[in-house]
């Protein structure tokens, strides 16, 4: 695993003719279909999702909408959170009395069709928005990206241009996907782990359904993908100025496509300097780190200086803030000390100790992480009956037994690669470590859960390097076919979510 391989690079034979590099031909064509099946699978997804029902998705299309008819981003205090259009065809689509409850279908009669083409026709104001709601303070940039393609649809309803939104969402998932297969390749010598990985990505189905939806999500898993991509690549083949461009470039699309990716930075930071100080070639690193921070410091001035002219907001947008305002102060009014912060974070990911008041009346490992991964869809209102995630637990038991053997028999190359581990770790605490800090402090303002197994995809690449090692744990002769029983098993468990989904909210 980690440490053993280095990809080899290819020479040209005596004689050959040279020609000008492309790019796109060096990445392997397994990469290429396993980010076209992500695409294709998210597509799928993006039809049989009724519109609005991926989580939040009503507030981000509101930010994609007031940013295209306005070039603002939603900063009025007190204003509408939602345009009229917007509003009307939620009523038309019967969204309130669908969302959280399971007995009510979607539309689909053409009585229903009628009142919803009926709403669009009529065109009601789309710029009338633009009031802060949870979504005000993120950075703009899935937002502009929407605005564009909002822009050129041939279509003006808004539920048609929600839908070709979804496909540059479904473009973004098929990114995550070459990146996660990328990165697999520089961790593992045998190349079908690189399709078994990136496989299991494109096919896990609430990577899937938040593909499917107009989410900013779906650019920060993205750009995690190709962080983390670059910070592997960087420590086998040595720190470089273009290797720099990308990692910065990586940086600063997260930071400016949702705040999330912020706790990411300080182990991004620390990568960069683990890298210069056991580089060969200081002053090669030097360069290649130099670069990498100042193109994210200087997207992140750019974005400053827009919020501060252009926009009349703070210089990072807020976020934090905005999300406090509008949130309603329904819980415990003290003060949350530092007790009670690091219990919240630990019992989120690990059992509660003795010493630690309970903060939860669930086990979050299970009910949140696991049970979440495993599939809840809609906004959390479509789930499995109670036996799936019975079962399913029952199957990861032995993979998880099987990945750390596989681990243990690499103890001595994860040894020697001890500063990549440590990076990792770092930006994996940097996430868990702020899901907390804003978890509890939702809980307490609002007194409902934060926490959503969606948070952790930043890291969709360790999942993928999960599943590679079940294989690998296998041995030698039973790796690769369990491999393809698992890319099996995650078609399966895709297909029946999507089953799920249907069933949910056509009958």
């Amino acid at each position: 695993m980690t440490g053993l391989h280095t990809p080899p690079r290819a020479t040209a034979r005596p004689g050959a003719r040279r020609s000008r590099p492309r790019p796109f031909r060096r990445i392997p064509a397994a990469a290429r279909w396993c980010a076209l099946i992500a695409f294709l699978n998210a597509v799928v997804w993006a039809f049989v999702t009724p519109v609005f029902h991926v989580p939040d998705e009503t507030s981000h299309v509101a930010y994609v909408q007031y940013f295209a008819e306005t070039g603002l981003v939603p900063n009025i205090q007190d204003g509408d959170g939602i345009s009229m259009e917007e509003a009307s065809v939620m009523d038309a689509l019967r969204f309130n009395a669908t969302i959280g409850n399971p007995d009510q279908l979607a539309i689909f009669s053409e009585a229903q069709e009628g009142v919803l083409d009926a709403a669009e026709r009529d065109r009601l104001d789309p710029s009338s928005g633009g009031g802060i709601i949870e979504t005000s303070g993120q950075p703009p940039l899935y937002y502009a990206l929407g605005a564009a393609v909002y822009h050129a649809s041939p279509w003006k309803g808004l539920t048609q241009r929600i839908m070709l939104i979804r496909l540059l969402s479904a473009l973004m998932a098929a990114c995550t996907t070459l990146l996660v297969f990328l990165f697999l390749r520089e961790l593992f010598r045998e190349p079908w782990t690189w399709t078994v990985g990136a496989l299991a990505v494109a096919f896990q189905p609430m990577f899937g359904f938040i593909s499917a939806g107009v989410h900013p999500d779906n650019l920060l898993f993205a750009a995690s993908a190709a962080l983390l991509f670059g910070v592997a690549r960087a420590f086998r083949r040595g720190l470089t100025p273009a290797l720099g461009a990308g990692i910065g470039a990586a940086m600063a699309v997260g930071a400016l496509s949702k705040l999330t990716f912020v706790a990411l930075l300080p182990g991004a930071l620390l990568a960069l300097w683990l890298l210069l100080w056991s580089a060969r070639d200081r002053r090669l690193a030097f360069q290649g780190a130099a670069i990498a921070v100042a193109v994210l410091v200087a997207a992140v001035a750019v974005y400053g200086a827009l919020n501060a002219v252009a926009w009349d907001r703070a210089l990072l947008g807020g976020g934090v803030e905005n999300a406090a305002n509008t949130a309603v102060n329904a819980g415990d009014p003290a003060p949350i000390n530092l007790g009670q912060q690091l219990g919240y974070t630990w019992q989120l990911y690990l059992p509660r100790l003795p010493f630690m008041l309970d903060q939860f009346d669930h086990f979050p490992p299970y009910e949140v992480w696991f049970r979440g991964m495993i599939g809840k869809f809609g906004w959390l209102d479509t789930q499995w009956p109670g036996v799936v995630y019975g079962v399913a637990l029952g199957l990861h038991a032995p993979l998880v037994v099987l990945a750390g053997l596989a681990l243990w028999r690499r103890r001595s190359g994860l040894a020697a690669r001890w500063p990549e581990l440590l990076a990792y770790l770092a930006m994996a605490l940097g996430v868990m470590g702020s899901i907390g800090f804003l978890g509890i402090r939702f809980t307490h303002d609002t007194g409902f859960g934060f926490a959503q197994a969606r948070y952790l995809f930043p890291f969709l690449a360790f999942y993928g390097a999960f599943v590679v090692l079940a294989g690998l744990g296998a041995g030698r002769r039973l790796g690769r076919p369990l491999g393809a029983l698992l890319v099996l098993l995650a078609m399966t468990h895709g297909l029946l979510a999507q089953l799920l989904v249907v069933s949910r909210f056509y009958g």
